[in-house]
This record gives C-alpha cells, sequence and structure tokens, in this order.
C-alpha cells in the first residue's frame, strides 16, 4: 500500500515537472493583425468601405496583415448579415491561406443611455435581435450573460467618457463574464488619445485583459488605417501557428500587445515576456515572494527602429525601467518583493516615439500587496537623452504634486501648468485645468496620476485622476534675466519666472483670437515671447515703455532634437505690468547704483532666491556670499555688466557644489565703472536659508 502511494505521488510529481517544463519551454510565433474594422454591413459605414470578402481579402493582400476581425453594427437584417460576414471569414479556414479571418458583431451604444462598445467574436448567432432597440444593447449585464452563455471571446473597445458614456459602468468587475471579456483596446485608431488608463482601471477592478492595438476602420484601408497622429495601430498575438483556432486561443489566453507602428513596415516583435517561466497571460503561484522576468523584443527592418527604452509595471506602477539603444534586447529582471496578489506588464519605447504594451502576467505571492507608489519630483521627469527627449517619456501612472500655476489660461484643454519645489511641468487636459484656481494670494495644491508626454519637446502630464489636496500660497515668480533662459531653457521649462525692465524689441501683439511670437529684451539678451490667443492679451496695444513680465516657460520645437524653441508665455494681461523702474526711452538708463533685497527670502536650500541689483553704467562686479563669520562661501560673478538691470540666482550651494546650512547669510556687491577715473560702489546685504 506505501508502495503504491509512493509510485502514485512520483508520478504525479514527474508529470507535474514535465507539464511545468513543456510549459517553460514554449514557444510562440508573433502575428500582426487587427480585431475591429466595419464592412459595409454596418450602418455607418464610410465611403470607400467594402463588401466583407474584399475587406478580408485587402487586409491579406495589401495591407499584409495576418489576421483580421469584422465587427459589424449588423442593423436592418442582423441574423442575415451576420451569415454574410460569416460566410466571408470561413473562406479562410485552410491552412494555405496564410491568413486568419475572424466574424466578429460589435454590442453596445455609446451615450448617456449606453454602456460602450463591445466586440464578440465567433458567436453561433447573433446577439438578441441586433437593432438598436435590443435590450443587449442597451444593458450591460445582459451582453455580459450572452457572451459568457455563448463561451466566445470578447473585448472592450475604444472605452471613453465621451457624451455621457458610462465607461462599461465604470468597469465594476462582473465574474462571471471575466474569462470571455478577454481584451481590451489600449489604441484605438478613430481616436486621438489611448486609452492607457482605462486598460489599467479595468486591471485595477479585477479583470483579467489582454492588450490590443486596433483601428476601428469604417473606410477603405483594413489594416492599415492610419490614425490622426500617422500611426497604424495593430495587435501582436503570440500564436503557436496562424489558423482561427490558434488566434482565438492567444486571444482568450491574453497572448497579446499593442503597438503603433510608423512607416507602415515597421514591426514590434515582442520575442518573450515571462515571469518565472511564466508566459504573459498566465496567471500562477508563487511561495517564495521573489520573481524573475525576462522581457526580450526586436524590431524590423532593424534600420531607425530602435528601442529607446523597456518599462516595468507591478499593478500598473511603474516598477524599474532600462534605457536601451538596439533594435533587439534581452531584460532581466529579479523582483524580491513580489508579495500579494499582483501583476506585471511592460511598455516598450522606439527611438521614433512608437509605444507597445504588453498584456499582463498575474502573481498570487503570500504577504500583502505593495503601496501606493511615492510622489515623484516634477524635477525627477526631467533628465533628457541627448536628444531632447525625456527619459521619463511613456511612463504611466506617476504621481506628481504641485501648486497650480495655470488654469484655462491658454484654453479649456490647456495646458495647464504646476510646480513643486523642484519645477514646473504641464498638465494637458479639462479634467485639471477646470479643476484649478490659480492666485495671488493663494492657489490649490493639486495631486496627479497620469502618463507622460511630451508635445513639441515640452514635458507635459496627460492625467488620469485629478484632485485637489488642499491650498497654499501662491507660486512667487522667480526672476531672472533673458540671458539665463537663453542659456538654458530646459531648466526653466514650465516653471513661472518674471522678467523684470524688458521692452519689446521686434514683433506686436496679435489681432484678437489670433497667437504669435514676438522678441523682447532686458538689456542683456533676448528671448521669445509666445501671445497665446486664448488669453486676454490678443488685440491689446503693444507696449512701448519697458515692462516686466511674468510667464511660464514653453518650448516649442516640431522636430528632434528638441533643445531649442524656448518661448516665455504671459497667462492674462495682468501679467505684463509697467516696469516699476522704467522711465522715458531717450533717458531711460538708471541714474544710481543699488542693491535690492533677495527674492524670495528667506528660501529653501533646493530652490533659488534672486539677487538683483542696478547700475548707472557699464562696470566690472563682484559679487559673493559670506557666513556670519566673515568666511567666503561663494563667489557667484566677477564680471563685466551692462549698464541697467541685473538679476543673479543662487541656488543655496557654497563653491564645493554642496547645499549650505540653514541660517543667516550676507551678499555683498562691489562693482567699478569701466574706463579711467570710473566710479566704484558696494553694499552688502543679509538672507536668510532655510532647509
Amino acid at each position: 500500500m506505501k508502495t503504491s502511494l509512493l509510485r502514485a505521488r512520483l508520478f504525479v510529481a514527474v508529470f507535474s515537472l514535465f507539464i511545468s517544463l513543456n510549459a517553460t519551454a514554449q514557444t510562440y510565433h508573433a502575428y500582426f493583425g487587427d480585431m475591429h474594422s466595419h464592412s459595409t454591413l454596418s450602418h455607418d459605414a464610410k465611403t470607400g468601405a467594402k463588401p466583407p470578402a474584399q475587406a478580408y481579402a485587402y487586409a491579406k493582400h495589401v495591407a499584409k496583415t495576418d489576421f483580421m476581425a469584422l465587427s459589424d453594427h449588423t442593423n436592418g437584417l442582423p441574423q442575415t448579415n451576420y451569415e454574410i460576414i460569416r460566410a466571408a471569414a470561413a473562406a479562410y479556414d485552410r491552412p494555405e491561406s496564410l491568413f486568419v479571418a475572424i466574424a466578429g458583431q460589435e454590442l453596445g451604444s455609446l451615450g448617456a443611455t449606453g454602456y460602450g462598445h463591445m466586440n464578440i467574436f465567433e458567436a453561433p448567432t447573433i446577439a438578441g435581435n441586433g437593432l438598436d432597440n435590443d435590450a443587449v444593447r442597451y444593458n450591460l449585464p445582459m451582453a455580459y450573460q450572452f457572451v459568457a452563455s455563448s463561451n466566445v471571446s470578447a473585448q472592450f473597445n475604444h472605452p471613453t467618457t465621451e457624451n455621457g458614456n458610462s465607461n462599461f459602468l465604470n468597469f465594476d468587475y462582473f465574474q462571471a463574464a471575466d474569462v470571455s471579456m478577454s481584451s481590451i483596446e489600449v489604441i484605438n485608431g478613430t481616436r486621438s488619445t489611448n486609452y492607457e488608463r482605462y486598460y489599467l482601471l479595468a486591471l485595477q477592478k479585477g479583470w483579467h485583459l489582454g492588450a490590443l492595438g486596433d483601428q476601428d476602420n469604417h473606410g477603405p484601408n483594413y489594416g492599415d488605417l492610419r490614425s490622426s497622429d500617422g500611426d497604424i495601430y495593430l495587435t501582436g498575438a503570440l500564436a503557436e501557428e496562424l489558423t482561427k483556432p490558434k488566434i482565438l486561443e492567444a486571444i482568450r489566453s491574453h497572448r497579446t500587445y499593442a503597438f503603433e507602428t510608423n512607416p507602415a513596415n515597421d514591426r514590434m516583435y515582442l520575442d518573450s515576456f515571462k515571469a518565472d517561466g511564466h508566459w504573459m497571460g498566465e496567471i500562477f503561484d508563487d511561495t517564495d515572494t521573489h520573481v524573475t522576468l525576462e522581457i526580450a523584443a526586436h524590431a524590423a527592418p532593424a534600420t531607425n527602429t530602435r528601442f529607446r527604452q523597456a518599462q516595468l509595471y507591478r499593478n500598473g506602477y511603474l516598477l524599474a525601467w532600462k534605457n536601451l539603444s538596439d533594435a533587439a534586447f534581452t531584460w532581466t529582471f529579479e523582483d524580491g518583493a513580489s508579495t500579494g496578489s499582483h501583476y506585471y506588464h511592460v511598455k516598450l519605447v522606439q527611438e521614433d516615439g512608437d509605444l507597445l504594451w504588453t498584456s499582463p502576467i498575474w502573481v498570487n505571492s503570500p504577504g500583502a500587496a505593495p503601496a501606493l507608489p511615492q510622489v515623484l519630483t516634477i524635477r525627477s521627469l526631467r533628465e533628457n537623452f541627448s536628444d531632447g527627449v525625456p527619459q521619463s517619456f511613456g511612463w504611466a501612472n506617476v504621481r506628481l504634486r504641485g501648486i497650480a500655476t495655470a488654469g484655462t489660461h491658454f484654453g479649456d484643454s490647456g495646458p495647464g501648468y504646476m510646480q513643486d519645489s523642484t519645477g514646473g511641468i504641464g498638465v494637458f487636459g479639462g479634467d485639471f485645468t477646470k479643476s484649478v484656481v490659480v492666485g495671488p494670494p493663494s492657489s490649490f495644491e493639486m495631486e496627479v496620476y497620469g502618463a507622460v508626454s511630451l508635445f513639441n519637446g515640452s514635458l507635459e502630464i496627460l492625467p488620469y485622476s485629478v484632485s485637489r489636496v488642499g491650498v497654499k500660497p501662491a507660486i512667487v515668480p522667480q526672476i531672472v534675466t533673458l540671458t539665463q533662459l537663453a542659456a538654458n531653457g530646459e531648466i526653466w521649462e514650465g516653471r513661472l519666472v518674471k522678467i523684470a525692465n524688458a521692452r519689446i524689441a521686434a514683433g506686436s501683439y496679435p489681432p484678437l483670437n489670433a497667437s504669435g511670437n514676438l522678441t523682447i529684451e532686458d538689456g542683456g539678451g533676448s528671448f521669445a515671447l509666445r501671445i497665446d490667443g486664448d488669453t486676454d492679451i490678443d488685440g491689446q496695444p503693444t507696449p512701448a515703455q519697458r515692462i516686466d513680465i511674468v510667464g511660464i516657460v514653453n518650448q516649442f520645437d516640431s522636430t528632434l532634437p528638441y533643445t531649442e524653441g524656448y518661448q516665455l508665455l504671459p497667462r492674462r494681461l495682468a501679467d505684463i505690468t509697467t516696469a516699476a523702474n522704467a522711465v522715458a526711452e531717450q533717458n531711460e538708463t538708471p541714474r544710481t547704483f543699488r542693491l535690492e533685497q533677495n527674492y524670495p527670502n528667506p528660501f529653501a536650500s533646493s530652490a533659488f532666491t534672486a539677487l538683483r541689483f542696478t547700475l548707472p553704467n557699464a562696470a566690472n562686479v563682484r559679487l559673493e556670499i559670506f557666513n556670519v563669520i566673515g568666511e567666503r562661501v561663494a563667489l557667484l560673478h566677477a564680471e563685466r555688466f551692462t549698464a541697467g538691470a541685473h538679476a543673479i540666482d543662487w541656488d543655496g550651494r557654497d563653491q564645493f557644489g554642496t547645499a549650505v546650512s540653514s541660517g543667516v547669510y550676507f551678499y555683498r556687491l562691489e562693482a567699478e565703472e569701466v574706463g579711467v577715473g570710473g566710479k566704484s560702489w558696494a553694499a552688502v546685504r543679509k538672507l536668510v536659508v532655510m532647509r
């Protein structure tokens, strides 16, 4: 008896080991296609749409995709039309076809009465009667029940809050449909933005979903439809072979990934995404709270398709990343804190800006789930590659806090801006711009979760969620010179600054409801001034006298490398005022030497303070910082300055680059006029550093 039991246990152990090794050794091929297109049978077909048979043929022979699903709104003759699609798809059910044609149907409705759109594939019959008044179209639980009872695969289409759509009841989890609702569109070719935020939301709610890149084509371009940004969106499916059962099995098992391609023949191959040998899409138990992840990919053709970065996420939050510079890579990462029920997914970024999203791998480990991510500083997002693209480009679900400096000043969608102690950043979209109040004397402190994006070289956040977390004193604009802005605009990008004693050197305010660029100078340098047509500045008289300008430093550089195009954006007419020391143009040179109080004072050693002075004539200037016992802490400048107003920043560091301690310090300015017999001046003021 004991021997038999031992043999049985040994057999089970050996069989389990065989299954485990076989699963680990499993390899798949990457096939490419689109799971969301419409033929002439849809009531919303556009000019150039093709009947089902011709649509499949175009996708195979012209777009050269491996698979495509037609998911028509089969109104009018629902069952008849669906049978036409099924017959056209069945014609490719032969191995020699080298193409998989999938018959689908689209349920649901957008708008206040609908729950959204979903596609179902290869169902034996039409859902309900297919008409607009059918209950399944408007009743989400009934749609879920149909999908589950039919034992077919389904996907969430272009989840959106547009037109009052309720986003599948906010993606509340419906357990009976979890197996059948196999995937979600992360990108959709007829829309202007991705749906990453809803992908992450659905996963957070408990859905087990794969990532799809679809085209939602209603016209002639089946498989090669370009989106508004010029990209073609595709789904990569990891399958054993190119047959309908294997492609549908890959989709149902979440072995899919969404990606963008431009040019049309660019392909990203996900060669491997595994956790402890388990493939993308699997669910497994981990007992040692340690997971080894393997990510490998290559791009073809290899020219101009190098990967820039691989990003690894756990529970939707960035866990680690790896900078890349090749068209093929392998990355192994050890997660030694694999606790609780969690999931991983990967995002890849190519040098041309194309993105790839994998489906997740789900892990059940002992212990508690990881905590929410910490608040990042804005400065931490601003480290750039050599071509001006931030290394944080594409990071998803980052958490930032900052004080609002601009709301709807540049339009309802913005961008708005916020600033923390380390820098400033644009936040695009009405969720942010319409939620903020910008002082003085107070402004809202905001917390934003979102994705890091780039618009013409300018760093932005595309928010997933926006909340007010308090009211804080409004940001005081940092006084800078145009020479400082021109020397390194990237440091100041997104921050609220003030230019003192400037004048319009070229151009004039644009007419009402128009935007335009001018050139300003402050006696030491020049810079671009951008007047946005959404402000109240356009259409106003252009000032002739010297002015003080408060504005946000922005960048508009449309081509790589993103290292130029910095400009100053005033938010409103009140940001432009007559300079405090402005005099008539023919008599504008200052008459006296003056050393002003630094601003802000006190200031944090992690920020900057401006040391301002005025010279009646050109002079050799020496500006130094001393501690309370008279020791020199730093020599800031020893050079010639022109006549006029100047401002020098000090970042609270000594001559060795070390942040000074809190306390009282003194700054001393010595100036000697250029020329024989020139006058000399000296002045000292006190400042306070606070940590």
